[in-house]
């Protein structure tokens, strides 16, 4: 499922490639793709003759503005959505929304299950406030991180995917930023310092940051620091050796190292 660093994947990709194009016309495939009660038509009718002028990025949410003064796509990714600039205009086979350049080009959102959106809003801040999002995971810094956690209660992965209290994280990067702070992921909030919680944003820094550095791909991570490359392949702890564990926790399946991060009591 795409997160954090897989947003700031496609976020440098339409900067680089996707602004100060014109738009010649935009086709919907599938209006399951489309949120809060976008038409089809509407889309075409907004972006036709204008160009894509500016992009932003608030946690697994890209905003990518049409116009120097209108305003904004809004693109989530649901759980296999992502974006595409092709050059030539041959579209990928689950392109359900396709911006096309006067160019040639074309900008395709994919999305095999259909659960990624893409609708049509005033700002990203506004966007932002209506949904509720907490703090980016990424920009925050400590202080702002730290705040929604002091009226939380339950297990600190539950809180690290309620996209209220920090904006960005989900599955995969939550159980490596825990298994990098040594902490198991049905610890409850209450059961954290202060220390604990400073030293768990600190982890989710690296984390993302080492993510980004391969342009989100799990698997591509230092085997020798991280967990993620052991657990999609020999799904063992690389600083113990012992095999990783697995428990769901908040309805989600968590992995987590038994020798680094004991249970609580």
């Amino acid at each position: 499922m795409p997160e954090l660093p897989d947003a700031v994947v496609y976020r440098r990709r339409l900067a680089d490639a996707a602004l100060d194009r014109p738009i010649a016309d935009a086709t919907v495939v599938d209006p399951l793709i489309l949120g809060d009660g976008l038409e089809p038509h509407r889309l075409g009718e907004v972006l036709r003759g204008r160009t894509l002028t500016d992009t932003h990025r608030h946690g697994k949410h890209v905003f990518v503005r049409y116009g120097e003064e209108t305003g904004w796509l809004a693109l989530h990714f649901g759980m296999t959505g992502r974006v595409q600039v092709v050059p030539d205009g041959t579209m990928p086979e689950y392109a359900y929304v396709q911006v096309h350049f006067e160019d040639g080009g074309a900008l395709a959102f994919e999305c095999p299950r259909k659960f990624a959106r893409v609708r049509l809003v005033d700002t990203p801040d506004a966007f932002v406030e209506a949904k509720d999002l907490g703090p980016d995971a990424r920009r925050a810094d400590v202080d702002a991180f730290l705040a929604p956690f002091a009226s939380r209660r339950g297990a600190i992965k539950g809180r690290l995917l309620d996209q209220s209290v920090v904006a960005g994280l989900g599955n995969i990067y939550a159980d490596e930023a825990l298994y990098q702070e040594g902490i198991h992921p049905r610890t409850t909030v209450p059961e954290l310092s202060e220390t604990d919680l400073r030293g768990l944003y600190d982890a989710i820094q690296r984390v993302l940051d080492a993510a980004i550095a391969v342009d989100a791909d799990p698997e591509a991570l230092d085997p020798d620091r991280f967990m993620l490359p052991h657990r999609y392949g020999d799904e063992h702890c690389p600083k113990t050796g012992v095999p990783l564990d697995t428990e769901t926790v908040s309805g989600r399946t968590a992995y987590f190292s038994p020798t680094r991060q004991s249970p609580p009591k």
